[in-house]
């Protein structure tokens, strides 16, 4: 995925933000409760496994951490400094994915679908002590996945059924609004093209594919 294509995206996940939130986010969360699929194991049991494999389970902040100390320790090393680089670029843009949609929880702090479904009050979703604008789940796994998904990008498609599935479950639980995952794959996108911008001034740097 090139600069092109980071931009897209993040230009139509906002505007399909916009539009979750004003028409599509409560009947969607009224239609999943009606369906009886908040508890389905496949999306309960799959986004515990995955969690349990990356790390997130110890600290959602792990994984970025990590690349960017391997990435650093690489970048000292001339003959692998690309390698370095390559790491530098996933750990941040998956530290600062995860940094950004915590922070956006606090400053909207917008209550999850279910308790909403369960109050009944939903002219009191915002700012209401909730923590479920953007999505955290979702900026973790598209902030590691997406930027591999740059490097590589004859494997994006495969490398993106993580956070896809990650999206598919959050929302099939009721644990998250559409309008919360489409943010967090704004957000994302943004990150990502920020970060391979400003890494590829940089004379050791490669350049995203397509970028001039």
């Amino acid at each position: 995925m090139n600069k092109t294509g980071l931009l897209t995206l993040a230009a139509a996940a906002a505007a399909f933000t916009l539009l979750a939130i004003l028409f599509l986010d409560q009947p969607l969360a009224e239609f999943i409760r009606a369906s009886g699929c908040e508890d389905l194991a496949l999306f309960r049991q799959g986004t515990a496994l995955l969690d349990l494999v990356t790390g997130k389970e110890v600290s959602k902040f792990l994984p970025g951490s990590a690349l960017i100390g391997v990435g650093l320790a690489l970048v000292a090393v001339a003959r692998s400094r690309p390698q370095g680089v390559s790491l530098l670029f996933i750990g941040l843009v998956q530290f600062l994915s995860t940094l950004a949609c915590g922070v956006s929880k606090i400053l909207f702090s917008r209550l999850r679908p279910y308790e909403l479904l369960d109050s009944g009050a939903w002219d009191q979703a915002w700012w209401a002590e909730g923590n479920s604008f953007p999505s955290g789940h979702l900026g973790f796994y598209l902030g590691l996945f997406l930027p591999l998904a740059c490097l590589f990008p004859r494997w994006r498609w495969p490398l993106l059924t993580v956070p896809l599935f990650i999206a598919l479950a959050r929302v099939g639980v009721n644990d998250h609004f559409l309008s919360d995952v489409a943010a967090s794959t704004s957000m994302v996108a943004l990150i990502a093209l920020g970060a391979g911008t400003a890494m590829r001034r940089l004379p050791t740097i490669p350049p995203l594919p397509g970028s001039k």
